[in-house]
């Protein structure tokens, strides 16, 4: 067995996780489906799982999705990983701050446009991450009370961070009212490098009916329709900006500037470069 783990639970729910994985590791790790808050206490900077994400020490990595973190660290490359994770299910959530918006707390005004991200931590979060590990060893003298305490000590971190940072904007969304139309998602995640599966959640459903859904308003599938778009906001940037190539690539929502290239080439029958060209004539 390559992995060691550990839980608190708040509620009968897991509120704290602690996963220590010798990677590649031949088991799934099974998180909850909710929002969760993780902390990369020790890692070797291997690639988590081709996602553009990193196992770099004294990270975090806050997503809407459990289930999409631990697909992440099972398929992280060879190496050791040290993890925490803060689990924010939304029903407990509610109980805890006693179905009130927590302080600092600001509703969404447009949909999320990152349903998952990375950054350095800060030093309080690195120092509320070391206040828990104590609680794995004393786990008998902890109560509800007591970690309602600590849930409610990061989410109030958290939303005292950047406002327009996605960090901030998914804490939020936890907390919102706002329903959001299927097309306002779609049209605010058109050049982000979402695959399918997340967009669909961030729709609130499942694959196969976000797909029929799409279908249906759109009369085209949804890798098609997405994929124009960013290739037409592509073909707009070149013909109006010096941006290299591979730039272009990622600010469109691709994520290989050689598949991009490929499929410029194939719908315009031009490559992104001689496109560019073409208005230096």
């Amino acid at each position: 067995m390559n992995t060691q783990s550990n839980k608190i639970l708040l509620f009968e729910k897991p509120l704290f996780s602690w996963y220590k994985i010798q990677t590649p590791i031949d088991e799934k790790i099974e998180l909850p489906s909710q929002s969760c808050f993780a902390y990369i206490i020790e890692g070797e900077g291997q690639d988590l799982s081709k996602s553009g994400f990193l196992a770099k020490t004294g990270t975090i990595i806050l997503s809407l999705c459990g289930k999409t973190v631990g697909r992440t660290i099972s398929k992280t490359e060879s190496g050791f990983l040290n993890c925490m994770i803060v689990h924010f299910d939304r029903d407990i959530l509610k109980k805890v701050f006693n179905n009130e918006k927590p302080k600092f707390w600001k509703e969404l005004i447009q949909p999320l446009k990152r349903d998952i991200t990375q950054q350095d931590a800060t030093a309080l979060v690195s120092s509320y991450f070391l206040s828990i590990s104590n609680f794995f060893d004393h786990q008998n003298a902890l109560s509800d009370e007591i970690l309602s305490i600590k849930l409610k000590e990061i989410v109030l971190l958290l939303l005292q961070s950047d406002e327009n940072s996605d960090l901030n904007t998914i804490i939020r969304s936890l907390f919102s009212d706002k329903t959001f139309s299927f097309q306002e998602i779609i049209e605010a995640n058109l050049y982000v490098p979402l695959d399918l599966n997340r967009l669909a959640g961030m729709t609130n459903n499942s694959l196969a009916s976000f797909k029929r859904k799409f279908t249906k308003i759109y009369q085209v599938s949804p890798a098609k329709y997405i994929r124009q778009k960013k290739l037409e906001k592509a073909k707009s940037i070149l013909a109006s900006s010096q941006d290299s190539i591979s730039d272009v690539c990622y600010d469109c929502g691709f994520t290989n500037p050689v598949s991009f290239s490929r499929l410029f080439k194939l719908a315009y029958n031009i490559s992104p470069s001689d496109y560019r060209l073409s208005f230096n004539v």
